[in-house]
């Protein structure tokens, strides 16, 4: 009942904020205008990260959370896990937490930890009459899903109704424009550019800084529903290479995305189309290359969130999630077959697909992944557009 009480509407001591985003790599890069309407509207706040190991160097280049203030939660395995959980609990309570600002969706344990971190205030989504996993009573102030709207203007709107203490029926009620979605601007480190230039020559010797292309085949095996499919891939990558004499294929994705690339690479069979998975391990070196790239394609994954920071010009393939709710904010063009299935997750059954046969990825033929890619990288479609067409910010 403690969480029930509204607070003073003219006493705000807010200062010292902690968020929580656990398990989605992208979602740093979707935080990152919430972030900064924290910084525009508290004076000088401390602002500390609770997430996951895996996961915490996203949330490092974003240079907006100091390195030492981010928590990060060990997750190789469920005892580390929840040694460390309660390690970084004990930690946290320590810091005199003013605010807790609980970004994942319905997730049960982030309220619980919440909860568990002693502070002033608690805000996190909030079901309300919907569909949806029942989050306890641990939050001071609740905020609406909308699943019709943008997940970074979601974020935006709980930290809206977080530090104007807002308590209508549903929050949130006001507008959110797309201008207000700021993105992070990654700053090229000239040691690392050589670095990866170096790798690049080491593969293709005839390399003398070509145009790359950029080719993440393969979500990872939590979520191979969201592949398009390895031969029509192989399809789309033969069609650059005869198209495009100068430019060069890589192949990119870490060690547990090897098997894929080493299939497409070898179905491609060409000189100019290289395997580069696990040859840019940290996310820094990651950033350096998509900032050296001219397109990114990719399925619906964290790297095309990330190259939003580097201006790279990217073209994803959507299937399982909304591209209305998870477009990337950067230079992206969604390929979207609109299937009546689709899409099958969401926020409100947890992000869990049944789904074995993805009809409509399929349906999406080389072809017309091709000639989107030209479109993309000679500038000649609008960015943030669902096919090119319909806008989705």
């Amino acid at each position: 009942m403690v969480a029930k009480l509204k607070p003073a509407s003219n006493n705000k001591p807010i200062k010292t904020i902690l968020v929580m985003e656990l398990f989605e790599m992208g979602a740093a890069m979707m935080i990152y205008p919430s972030l900064q309407y924290i910084k525009n509207n508290v004076a000088n706040p401390t602002i500390y990260c609770l997430t996951l190991k895996s996961i915490k160097s996203s949330w490092e280049l974003l240079d907006a959370i100091p390195s030492e203030n981010i928590y990060a939660i060990d997750d190789k395995n469920l005892f580390a896990f929840f040694t460390s959980l309660f390690g970084n609990i004990l930690k946290l309570r320590k810091m005199n937490i003013d605010l807790i600002i609980d970004y994942e969706l319905f997730m049960r344990v982030s309220a619980i930890i919440s909860f568990m971190i002693k502070s002033k205030f608690r805000v996190g989504f909030n079901k309300y009459e919907m569909e949806g996993l029942y989050r306890g009573t641990f939050y001071n102030f609740n905020c609406a899903f909308n699943q019709n709207s943008h997940i970074a203007k979601n974020f935006l709107s709980l930290t809206k109704t977080a530090l104007d203490f807002e308590r209508e029926y549903p929050n949130y009620k006001g507008y959110i424009s797309a201008s207000e979605l700021s993105v992070p601007v990654y700053k090229s480190d000239a040691r690392l550019s050589q670095s990866v230039r170096e790798k690049i020559k080491a593969l293709y010797p005839a390399y003398e800084g070509n145009k790359l292309i950029l080719v993440s085949p393969d979500v990872g095996y939590n979520l191979t529903i969201r592949n398009y499919p390895r031969d029509l891939l192989v399809e789309v990558i033969n069609k650059i290479l005869n198209n495009f004499p100068d430019k060069l294929v890589l192949l990119v994705g870490t060690q547990d995305n090897l098997e894929t690339c080493n299939y497409v690479s070898e179905k491609v069979g060409h000189e100019r189309c290289m395997n580069f998975c696990g040859l840019a391990p940290s996310l820094r070196e990651f950033f350096e290359l998509l900032h050296t790239a001219e397109l990114l394609l990719t399925n619906d994954n964290g790297p095309a969130h990330f190259a939003a920071a580097t201006g790279t010009k990217v073209l994803a393939l959507f299937s399982t999630d909304s591209p209305f709710i998870y477009g990337p904010l950067g230079n992206c063009v969604i390929m979207y077959s609109f299937y009546q299935c689709s899409p099958c997750i969401s926020a409100f059954n947890h992000k869990t697909s049944k789904c074995t046969n993805n009809l409509c990825l399929q349906s999406i033929k080389p072809d017309e992944v091709y000639e989107m890619a030209v479109k993309v990288i000679s500038g000649t479609v609008p960015f943030r557009t669902v096919n090119g067409l319909l806008r989705y910010v």
